[in-house]
This record gives C-alpha cells, structure tokens and sequence, in this order.
C-alpha cells in the first residue's frame, strides 16, 4: 500500500441515504474508499447478502486482502498501481473467504475519484459484484468440455460440423489418428467421396442426399475409407441436422464419425464363418459345459429333422441315444461323454431323429474358452451308410473267414486225421520187418498230429465265433481257459446275468478278437498276474472291460507297438462302437468298449 498523506483529507460527502435506500437488496456492492484513513463505506446491504465482512473501520485494505484467495493475486498487484497513479482504473476477478469459511467469486472494478496537487490518490469508489454462480457454471461447462473431450479421445470419436455457409470442419485431430486425410477446406466433399470405397459409394451418396436427409432430420451410414497408406478403413457416420431452408431442406449437420473396422472385419469374418458352416454337409453343435445346446447349424438340423428353435436351449442328450433320464444323470451324462471325446479325436455315437429312427455318426469335439465359460465344438457326421457298407464288408469277410475255416477244419483237417489213421494202421506192420524205420513212423505219425492240431487253430482263428457252437460266450470261455494254460495268468470271466447281447457273428468276432489283443498285451507286455474280462449290458448299450493289475500303459508306446491298438480301435468303430484304453490309478491298464446294442 502506498504511504498516507501527511495533510488530512476528508473525502466529499455523497447522499449515503439515498445512496443506501437504491442499492438495497441490490446484486452489486458499492464503496468508496478513503485512502488516507483507509477507511470503507459500503452502500446498501451487499456484503451481508453474500456473507462477506465489510472489514469496515481502520486498515481495511490489508484485511480485505487478507481474505483475498492465495491463488488470486491480480487484485493486490492492480489496486496498488491504482494507488501509485499508473492506473485510473482496474477490473478484477477473484475469490472471497466467507463469514462462514468458504469462498466466493467477485469481480471489482474501482476507479480513482479525488487527487491531491502532487498526484496522489485521496478516494477511490467501485463496485463490487457476486459472479459467484456464473464462475461456477463457467468452470461446470469447462469439466464438462474437458470430460467430452476425454470421452471423445477415449473413444476414438470424430467430432465435425457442416456448417450453412458450406464450410466443413473438425472438432479434433481424429483423422490423423486415423490415417485418414481430413479433406478440410474448399471442395470438401468431393475429396472426400473420392476417398470412399467404389463398392460403398452409391449407399453414402443415397443417404447423403438432401432430401433424405431433410425428410429423416438425421443419417446413420457405414462405409470404408482409404487411409494415407492406401488401405481401407470401416467407419461408422451418423450425423443430426441444424438447420433448414425455406423449404425445408437441410443445409447445416453436426456429426460423428466412429472407427469400426475391427469390429467390422469381424462381423465380415463371422459372416464368412458362418456361411461355411451352414454350407458343411457336416452337423455342428456348440454346447455349454453342462450339455446345453447353444448353436446349431444346417447340417445338423437336417440330420436330426429338428428344426434350430426345437434344438436350442435343449440337451444334447436329447438328440443323442442315451437312457439317462432326470436332469442331475443328463448331465453327469453329458460331461462324461463330453470329456470322453478326445480333442480331435472320433468318438461313435448313436443319435436319434426326430421320428424316433436311430442312426450312427461320428463327433469330432474340441473345447473352448468364451468370455470365461467352457463350450464345446461337436461336429457330427452321419456315418450310417458307411456303417452299412463295412457291415456288409464284414460279413462279407467273415462268411470268407468261416469257408476257409471249414476247409481247414473239415477238409484239409479231416484229410491229414485220415493219414494219421493210415499211419498208425501200418505202425505194426512197419515194426515187424524194420524197428528203425518204425520209430521214423512214430515221428511222421507225431508231426501229422501237431499239422492236425495247427491247422484246427487256424480254422478256429478263421472264425472264432461261432452262433451255432455257443457264441461269444462260449468263445470267451474258452479264450480265458488257453490263456491259464498257456501263461499261468488268473484270468476271470464275468458275464452278467442279464446279460442276452444279441449280435451277429461279424460282430461277436470283432469283439472277441479285442478281447483277445487286450488279454495277450496284458500277459506278454503288462506282466499281469490277474486279468478280468467284464461284459455289461444296457437297454440301449454294451461294454466290455478288460483289467489287468500289470505295469500299466506306456507313456508312449514304443514304435512298432501301437499297430494292436490300432487295429482295437478299427474293430470298435467296425460295430459301431469307442475303445477308450486307460492307465488305471491302482496300477495296470483297462481296455473297455462301448457299443450300441441292436433294437
């Protein structure tokens, strides 16, 4: 503050009633100053209004400023060169501590009234006016500007206008994030169309036109867009319009152009996905974790004569031919056959059409993670018809097999017994005039038995299933008895009860030989002291299980090894069925096939 003035002054006097009775109730504050005594005399009921101290009697300048904000320093700094003479007047905006502790904006503009014959100010006079709830809306609207323009960088928002004058604008730098070039200035718009996909011009100019756009008030359009590298860019546009003509016609927009290109190329790619599956002669189902099916092509559709609403939200234990019934045992169900299905893998199913036919396909399963929940993939493949045909081939094959088995068996089998017959018939003879070629006898006699008995073996091979000699049963029983004979294993039999498995001969013998491969990889390459061979029986399926307690399957299998797991595993799909072999906790390994059982 500059010095006071030796020589006492006493400011002239203005009508402070009529002054006082104008400015009550008033939205300004006026005051005067006098600067020597510095001393304040406020006019009307202002500061009270707005909950201010007046800081009226002596000093008041420095506690005035003392309740000025720290941060607001240009009214300390105007008002003293107000006072020095280097300015007669000053305006300044700034905030105010209030009686009750917050604070307040006000703008003050003061002027100086009287000087004394040296130049120094004697009185000054000003108002002072609340802006308190204009500051606060200025600073709202600049949040609020600064959050849409976050929001807008954010987002990856173009913000633009087309103003009635014809000129075209950006409200941001969004094209050049986008690579884009802005095509601002003159001619806007035919720079622009010239930079818009050939295959996309003529929808852009149809919703450009004027008319639509007057009639509709508002445009939405997506098109590509060549980038400054000379790629293609997908764009979402939607503008509003904000103003017409006389007539009605738009002639000013304000708009938004959003980039959309990666969740346009994956729709385009969706889009191809899904116009392959539904031209895949093959079903595909997605289901959830529980077996619910979620999607379904085509293909599959017509393979089940279901139409996609009847198939949606059912279990896919609906569609495939299981007995399990209630829905805790559908999905136990479910995930067993769902974990079952190696990925890539084929699993053999029996599924059911829509008029109750039962028929064989093939899945093809993978598991996937969406959006944190575990689906599965099953492409299914009606394989009846091939069924049909290596049906026919087997039995074909078999009838072969049991011709050559008979010809062994009752021919070249009954022809070598006759010689065996002749022989020891002459025996004597032979014994009488030579003993040496007697014994030579006994060892023709010998090999045309052991010929005997390899070529019953064969026979027995050729066709080891026999309906008219007991069946599989029968078989089995006989397959356990040579391997105790011939290893010293514990081999055991259980057959259920209610087990009536009805099976033709090609199919028996399938499953016979499967017994047979597991019951000698036990023996001969698991060291197995004990095997059992179990068969169950369903309404609807079949399974047979070979255990053993040996040295458990190899990791993997050493080469040349897996050519009889190879050859189980054909055989189980010959009757329609899945072999799943298994390392077994306890040690060992199990062989189990599961197979549907003919209606």
């Amino acid at each position: 503050m500059s010095p006071r003035p030796t020589s006492a002054y006493h400011a002239p006097p203005i009508d402070a009633a009529q002054v006082d009775s104008l400015l009550q109730g008033s939205d300004f504050g006026f005051w005067q100053i006098d600067v020597p005594r510095d001393e304040i005399r406020w006019y009307g009921d202002w500061c009270a209004a707005v909950d201010i101290d007046p800081c009226l009697g002596p000093e008041h300048t420095p506690r005035w400023f003392a309740r000025i904000h720290p941060d607001d320093t240009a009214p300390l700094t105007k008002y003293r060169n107000l006072l020095d003479g280097r300015l007669e007047f000053y305006e300044a905006e700034y905030r105010v501590r209030t009686l009750t502790g917050g604070w307040r904006w006000v703008t003050t503009r003061a002027r100086v009234l009287h000087r004394d014959a040296r130049g120094r100010t004697l009185s000054v006079a000003g108002v002072t006016l609340d802006i308190d709830a204009r500051k606060r809306a200025e600073f709202e609207r600049q949040a609020a500007e600064t959050r849409l323009a976050t929001a807008i960088w954010g987002t990856r928002i173009g913000v633009w206008e087309n103003t009635a004058d014809g000129q075209f604008r950006w409200l941001n730098d969004w094209c050049s994030a986008m690579q884009i070039d802005p095509c601002e200035g003159p001619s806007n718009s035919p720079r622009w169309r010239a930079n818009i996909h050939p295959d996309d011009i003529d929808l852009c100019l149809r919703t450009w036109s004027a008319e639509a756009a007057g009639l509709a008030g508002s445009y939405i359009v997506e098109y590509r867009m060549r980038t400054r590298r000379g790629g293609w860019r997908w764009i979402h546009e939607r503008a509003m319009v904000t103003m017409r003509d006389r007539a009605g016609r738009a002639i000013a927009f304000v708009g938004v152009c959003i980039d959309i290109d990666e969740r346009k190329r994956l729709e385009l790619e969706l889009q191809s996905q899904a116009k392959i599956l539904e031209t895949m002669r093959e079903g595909v189902v997605l289901v959830d974790a529980t077996g619910q099916i979620e999607f379904t092509n085509s293909a599959f559709e017509r393979m089940i004569g279901r139409d996609r609403g009847a198939l949606l939200g059912a279990h896919v234990l609906d569609v495939l031919d299981l007995p399990e019934r209630g829905r805790p045992r559908r999905e136990a169900a479910a995930r067993r056959l769902l974990r079952s299905i190696d990925p890539g893998g084929e699993h053999s199913v029996l599924l059911r059409r829509a008029d109750g036919v039962r028929f064989s396909a093939e899945i093809l399963s993978n598991a996937l993670d969406w959006q944190g929940e575990t689906k599965h993939v099953l492409v299914v493949q009606d394989v009846s018809d091939r069924k049909r045909l290596e049906q026919a081939i087997a039995e074909v094959a078999h009838l072969e097999r049991q011709r050559l088995g008979s010809d062994l068996h009752d021919g070249l089998g009954q022809e070598l017994t006759g010689i065996a017959l002749l022989l020891r018939g002459i025996a004597p003879t032979i014994a009488g005039l030579s003993p040496p070629a007697a014994a030579q006898l006994d060892e023709i006699i010998a090999l045309t038995n052991q010929a005997i008995q390899s070529t019953r073996k064969m026979a027995l091979g050729l066709s080891p299933v026999a309906l008219d000699r007991g069946g599989l049963a029968i078989s089995l029983r006989r397959l356990v008895e040579r391997t105790r004979a011939h290893f010293g294993v514990s081999v055991r039999l259980r057959w259920g009860a209610d087990a009536a498995l009805a099976m033709d001969e090609p199919s028996a013998a399938h499953l016979y030989l499967i017994a047979q491969e597991a019951l000698l990889n036990a023996c001969e390459h698991g060291k197995a002291k004990t095997v059992t061979i179990s068969l169950r029986v369903t309404p609807l399926y079949a399974s047979l299980s070979i255990v053993d307690d040996g040295v458990g399957l190899r990791a993997a299998p050493r080469p040349g090894r897996g050519m009889g797991m190879m050859i189980m595993q054909h055989r189980a799909r010959a009757i329609g069925g899945t072999l799943r072999i298994a390392r077994r906790r306890g040690g060992g390994t199990r062989v189990r096939c599961v197979f549907a059982v003919s209606s």
